[in-house]
Formats: structure tokens, C-alpha cells, sequence
């Protein structure tokens, strides 16, 4: 588990809780603990998060479940499944790359809110991942996640040098018509591969014309701190 949040689940106070493990490999990933160190983390079961969980349901509006990468579990159904009996809205943070799970949870009407990391442009996006992923599967999560009732939205990282201002208008374009579009801010003091990234940032005002440039292919377009 982690802190409270405003901002991750918009418009709800939710609860974070962190699974280990992903199938991607991106160099500038934050949570490089999840990724290499996580067989020895201290881990908390659902029966003891439901028990922490709804007592505060008062306070709370839900929970956010990211990572890693919350659709590699089996066991993830079972745990939404509760989450519903027990009235508890869920917001999943994904990278899209198994799209049948994706349908599964919409089908079953377990999920509240999709939140989508787009990691690159499709056509780097191996490159960009590290790790052997098949980018159909990708496209076939945003067909389905599009497609669907629910509010979702997606998340790219600028860095310079890497994921530049023309990867995210290709990033926008193949989106484009999506609800919604959050930008976040790349920190270059907790990364997965400091040699790849480096330490360079872009300034406040290459941010918003990024934001501003990719504007008329969403919704809404917004950065996040």
C-alpha cells in the first residue's frame, strides 16, 4: 500500500495500492524495486486490505491499484471481484498489453476507471520496452478500452532524448478522439537505466507546448506534477 491520492483516480480520494512485477523493461521506470527486488517485499493479502479498506470507505472513495503491472496476476479478478461486493470503486493503472484481461474486467463490470501508460510510439515501442511485447495486443487494448463505458484515460512521459515531442504527437494521432490525455513530469532521480535516460528534463514551458500541441486530439489534455 501506499499514500492517499486526489489526483489518481480524478475527482475521488482513493487509497494506492502497488502490485510487483511487469513485463516491460522501460529505462526511465520509476519502480525499479517492483521490477528486480520485489520477491522480498513485505506483501499484504486481500482479506487483510478489504479489512483496512472498508472501515474508511466513509473517508475513501476507492482504491487505485498499479505497480508493476496489476493484469500479469491471476488472482487480480478475485481481488475486483470483492472489491465490488464490498462497494469499493477501483481505479487500475495498466500498460495494455493483455488485452483479453482488459475485456474480462470490463465484461464483469469490475473496474471503475482505466488509467493506460503509453510508454512510446507504437512503432519504437519495443525499443522502447526492453522486452518482447506484441504491440497488436497493445492496439487491441486501446480498441477495447475506447470502445468502453467506463472513464479512462492516458499516460505518456516526455524525456528528452527519448520520448520527444514528436513521439507524443504520434502517440496523440494514433489516439486521437480519446477522452483523455495526462502528461507526466519524468523525474530522473529514481529510474530503471540512468545510462539511457541521463538526468536532462524538460522545462515547465516545453511541457506545455507539448500539452499544447497535442491539445486538439483529445478531450482534455492535462500535465501532471
Amino acid at each position: 500500500m501506499n499514500r492517499l491520492s486526489l489526483v489518481d483516480f480524478p475527482g475521488k480520494l482513493c487509497m494506492n495500492l502497488i502490485v510487483p512485477g511487469c513485463n516491460y523493461r522501460c529505462a526511465y521506470c520509476p519502480h525499479e524495486q517492483l521490477i528486480h527486488h520485489h520477491i522480498p517485499m513485505p506483501k499484504i493479502g486481500m482479506v487483510e486490505i478489504v479489512k483496512l479498506v472498508r472501515p474508511r470507505m466513509g473517508f475513501l472513495d476507492g482504491v487505485s491499484i498499479g505497480g508493476g503491472e496489476p493484469f500479469l496476476h491471476r488472482g487480480l479478478g478475485s481481488f475486483l471481484s470483492e472489491m465490488r461486493f464490498q462497494n469499493i470503486k477501483v481505479r487500475i493503472k495498466t500498460n495494455a498489453s493483455r488485452p483479453r484481461a482488459v475485456q474480462y474486467v470490463l465484461d464483469e463490470e469490475l473496474i471503475d476507471y482505466l488509467s493506460v501508460f503509453i510508454p512510446g510510439p507504437l512503432s519504437r515501442y519495443t525499443d522502447i520496452v526492453n522486452y518482447r511485447i506484441n504491440v497488436d495486443d497493445v492496439k487491441r487494448s486501446i480498441q477495447i478500452i475506447r470502445k468502453s463505458n467506463i472513464p479512462y484515460e492516458f499516460r505518456v512521459k516526455p524525456i528528452p532524448g527519448l520520448v520527444e515531442k514528436e513521439d507524443i504527437l504520434e502517440i496523440a494521432n494514433t489516439l486521437s478522439g480519446s477522452r483523455r490525455l495526462v502528461i507526466e513530469r519524468f523525474d530522473p532521480t529514481h529510474i530503471l537505466d540512468p545510462k539511457v535516460c541521463g538526468s536532462e528534463v524538460f522545462s515547465q514551458s516545453e511541457l506545455e507546448d507539448i500539452r499544447d500541441s497535442a491539445s486538439p486530439y483529445f478531450g482534455e489534455v492535462i500535465l501532471s506534477y
